[in-house]
């Protein structure tokens, strides 16, 4: 029987060092912990199960959830299909407020932040306004590519998250005027209890500070009881412990003292906001897999050309991220990937990425058809046919700069990438030059 409150409970974990490191920003001392002497695998294993058993009740999981926080008093409970809804949703109810701040969630960033935008709300990522003792000469930012990550998990390294923070919704310790939008990591659907993981305090200040506090919460991140979503939680930071080293930098564009602010008196304002962005529509689809992910980014951590795919340096890409956003209608097909395999490795519950990338090539220019640039680089044979059949003009447009950045521009070959040269006749020609006879 749930316990019957007047607020939902937030549940906040970090990393077990968290509290002596709270007054040396970004000191990081990772060392060896025995989760109890269970095993990466084993971790993975129950991972899988927890989350398998989710997707399989995902809409009656939505169903019970959004009837047990309506139970609760004081707050506002809705469900959203689109991100657009929820944007302008928020932008009612910040009652002229322009201040937001968001939690580092991929589908707060990603999803909904571009929307916030085209209502004039001015967001930003308090996460990045944490590093305020950042010196570049002590910690030396080296690790911007897969390549350089230490492979801390290898080398028995793995950090512990504990619950270290909980209270009610309702609690404030100094209420400021801005709102925050913190997208949740599991959400308890029997207890009503939602759960965050963080590696600075940015989560807790705004769950104690925001005058208007908004908790998105997708339908991928609801389990079914606190023992499962404690542990979901904990794994976002267990796999994702590698990849957050390609984070580890101050932006300055993110920076802003909401510290700084007022403490207003009155009433603060709760909004739990269920939020299917498409995701009920990829069940029993080829890409159901997907609500499997717990948005850890391991996929990130050997990635090859994920991390450079930097359209904005203000969204959050790993393998994944990119796939959804493609099938949103976002971004185009991840045509980079190299399928390599690594994602799928990395990933703790083996979601084939590398198939759905493929897979949503497919369907993507089933729909739309391919453009001339498309065609003529899915076709590398007649590309070699017509340069071998045309060589001396080839060959020189291939040297000259001028036709090189047109290249660029309409084919997306770099300028300076090396091209081969085209001989005058073909393999099969060189042949019977030398005197071979076929049989």
């Amino acid at each position: 029987m749930a316990e019957e409150r007047l607020f939902p409970k937030a549940v906040v974990l970090e990393p077990s060092f968290e509290g002596k490191r709270r007054d040396r920003a970004l000191t990081f001392s990772w060392r060896k912990v025995s989760q109890k002497g269970v095993t990466l695998e084993e971790l993975k294993a129950k991972l899988r199960e927890v989350r398998y058993r989710a997707l399989k009740r995902l809409l009656d999981l939505r169903d019970r959830a959004l009837e047990r926080f309506k139970g609760f008093e004081d707050i506002e409970v809705r469900y959203f299909r689109g991100a657009e809804e929820v944007a302008s949703f928020i932008k009612e109810r910040m009652d002229g407020l322009k201040l937001l701040s968001l939690n580092k969630s991929n589908v707060v960033v990603n999803e909904i932040r571009p929307h916030l935008r085209r209502q004039g709300l001015l967001t930003y990522m308090r996460y990045y306004s944490e590093f305020k003792n950042f010196d570049p000469q002590v910690f030396k930012r080296q690790i911007e590519d897969y390549w350089m990550l230490p492979g801390l998990h290898e080398r028995g390294v793995l950090e512990s998250f504990e619950a270290k923070l909980s209270w009610d919704l309702g609690e404030v310790v100094s209420m400021k005027p801005y709102g925050a939008l913190l997208g949740v990591n599991a959400c308890a659907v029997e207890e009503g209890r939602v759960y965050f993981l963080q590696h600075m305090s940015n989560i807790s200040k705004d769950l104690k500070q925001a005058k208007k506090l908004f908790i998105l919460v997708p339908l991928e991140k609801l389990v079914e009881d606190e023992e499962s979503a404690f542990f979901q939680a904990q794994m976002v930071g267990v796999y994702g412990l590698e990849s957050l080293l390609l984070d580890l930098e101050p932006r300055p564009l993110e920076a802003f003292d909401f510290d700084s602010l007022p403490d207003e008196g009155g009433k603060r304002e709760i909004y739990i906001l269920f939020y299917d962005g498409g995701r009920s529509s990829l069940l029993g689809s080829s890409y159901e897999e997907l609500l499997l992910c717990i948005d850890c980014r391991a996929c990130a951590r050997q990635c090859p050309v994920g991390r450079h795919l930097m359209y904005q340096r203000d969204m959050i890409y790993s393998p994944k991220n990119y796939l959804f956003l493609s099938l949103q209608g976002v971004l185009s097909p991840f045509e980079a990937c190299l399928h390599c395999g690594r994602c799928e490795v990395e990933c703790p519950v083996g979601i084939n990425l590398p198939y759905l990338m493929w897979r949503s090539q497919l369907d993507y220019y089933a729909k739309k058809g391919r453009g001339l640039k498309k065609r003529f680089l899915d076709n590398p044979e007649l590309m070699a046919k017509l340069g071998v059949r045309f060589s001396p003009i080839t060959n020189f447009l291939l040297r000259n700069k001028a036709i090189r950045m047109v290249m660029e521009w309409f084919l997306g070959i770099h300028r300076e990438a090396p091209m081969p040269s085209f001989p005058k006749g073909t393999f099969r020609d060189w042949l019977k030059e030398k005197g071979w006879k076929k049989g």
